[in-house]
């Protein structure tokens, strides 16, 4: 009996040694682990344009109470990369119904973060994205690593936060992809409300490009391409640099 015990928990001991070195050895884990940190949840507080004065001032003296989420990424100290539309206020139709609002109600928004209010720096609405300058500082911030467009089926991983928990989907890359005009990448993964500013990785842990929006029909996760990001980022740092 003593033996048979023995054996057992050593080749218990074997097999969970094997499936930790398994799961260190694996691609999406260390990616994961290396760039959870960076994602962040975007708290959004969305109203009608145009409300009644003195709502507007209760509204400013009141608490932060958002009523929807999107997330984004650190890409600099102080700096958030996100999607345009998630600040923006120009949500699909069937969102506003969510909301409670009517399909051509014009919406308003105010985005925070670590539940500072954060400030829109810079935009491309053609590539659907944003740069916010928040008020929190790292030191432990690393810059941003993108990587050029993935072969077909090549792994990807989506970090997001819409909300108190990180959320991760694995899938694959599925090429280019145009839509209403403009070129977009795509992947097959998993997507939902909240994801819209959320960083996918290809396997070295660089960026791919942001998760936009999401096909229902096909199944594809719409992507703003990493080249677009990197451009945005240099636009602003040169506009900086020249109006210090």
């Amino acid at each position: 009996m003593t033996r048979k015990i023995y054996v057992s928990v050593v080749a218990f001991t074997t097999l969970l040694v094997a499936s930790v070195q398994c799961l260190a050895d694996n691609p999406a884990s260390r990616v994961l682990k290396q760039q959870e940190r960076y994602t962040i949840s975007v708290a959004l507080e969305i109203h009608k344009k145009n409300r009644n004065p003195l709502v507007r001032i209760l509204s400013s003296l009141s608490t932060v109470a958002p009523n929807a989420y999107g997330s984004g990424f650190v890409v600099g100290d102080g700096l958030v990369m996100t999607s345009y539309h998630v600040v923006s206020g120009r949500l699909s139709d069937s969102n506003k119904l969510k909301l409670g609002f009517k399909p051509e109600d014009e919406l308003e928004v105010k985005a925070y973060v670590y539940g500072c209010e954060a400030r829109t720096v810079k935009v491309d609405e053609e590539a659907d994205l944003a740069l916010l300058r928040i008020c929190t500082q790292s030191n432990k911030t690393k810059p941003a690593t993108f990587a050029p467009v993935p072969a077909n089926g090549e792994q990807v991983l989506l970090i997001a936060q819409p909300g108190s928990q990180k959320m991760v989907r694995r899938g694959s890359f599925h090429g280019t992809y145009n839509f209403r005009g403009f070129d977009y990448l795509s992947a097959r993964i998993e997507g939902q409300d909240g994801f819209s500013g959320s960083p996918i990785y290809d396997s070295k842990g660089e960026i791919v490009g942001v998760f936009c929006c999401y096909d229902w029909k096909r199944g594809l996760a719409l992507i703003s391409p990493a080249t677009k990001v990197q451009k945005l980022l240099s636009t602003y740092d040169s506009s900086a640099t020249s109006n210090p």
